[in-house]
C-alpha cells in the first residue's frame, strides 16, 4: 500500500512539474459551412445528370427542388416548396447537417420522415453557389438504374419568406 502511495504521488508530481505539450493546431474557421449562412435562403436553380450539364432535369427530380435554409450555428437545415413556401419538415425536410472535415461530404440527418441519413458529395460551396451531387434512381423512380445528379443552388431573393420550424 505504501509503495502504491509513493508511485501515485510521484506520477502526480511528474505531471505538475512536466506538463505535456499540446501539438494540436487551432482549426481554421469552417469557411464552407459559413458560406451557407451568407444567404438566408437558397433556391434550386438547376438539376442535371452527370455528363450532361447543359440539360436541366429539375422537372424529373421535384423532391430535390425547393428553397432551403441553413443555420451553421446550430447545424440545422429546413427545406420549403418553391410555389407556396410551405415547409417540407414533416416529410424529412428538416434536421441536422454536417460537412466532413475534408469538406467533401455533406450529410443530412432528418428529424422526421422515412429517410434517416442522406449523404451528398459537396461539389461547390461559396457565397454565390451551393452545389452537391448524389446517386439516386433515375427520375427518382424505384427500381430504375442509379444516376448521379448535380443539384445547383443560388441565393434566393424572391418574394417567398420562410422561417425555420426548429
Amino acid at each position: 500500500m505504501r509503495r502504491l502511495t509513493f508511485v501515485l504521488a510521484g506520477l502526480l508530481l511528474a505531471g505538475i512539474f512536466n506538463p505535456s505539450k499540446s501539438y494540436a493546431q487551432q482549426a481554421e474557421p469552417e469557411r464552407d459551412i459559413r458560406a451557407l449562412a451568407s444567404s438566408p435562403q437558397w433556391l434550386t436553380t438547376k438539376v442535371y445528370i452527370e455528363g450532361a450539364p447543359e440539360k436541366d432535369v429539375k422537372a424529373n427530380y421535384p423532391g430535390v427542388v425547393g428553397i432551403s435554409m441553413w443555420d451553421p450555428q446550430r447545424n440545422r437545415y429546413e427545406f420549403f416548396y418553391t410555389d407556396t413556401g410551405r415547409s417540407k419538415y414533416a416529410d424529412g425536410g428538416g434536421g441536422y447537417f454536417l460537412v466532413t472535415g475534408d469538406r467533401k461530404t455533406h450529410i443530412l440527418v432528418p428529424d422526421a420522415g422515412p429517410t434517416r441519413t442522406v449523404v451528398r458529395r459537396l461539389e461547390k460551396l461559396d457565397s454565390s453557389e451551393f452545389t452537391y451531387s448524389r446517386e439516386v434512381p433515375r427520375d427518382m423512380v424505384a427500381n430504375q438504374s442509379t444516376v448521379r445528379i448535380y443539384v445547383v443552388h443560388a441565393p434566393y431573393n424572391g418574394p417567398i419568406k420562410t422561417a425555420m420550424s426548429n
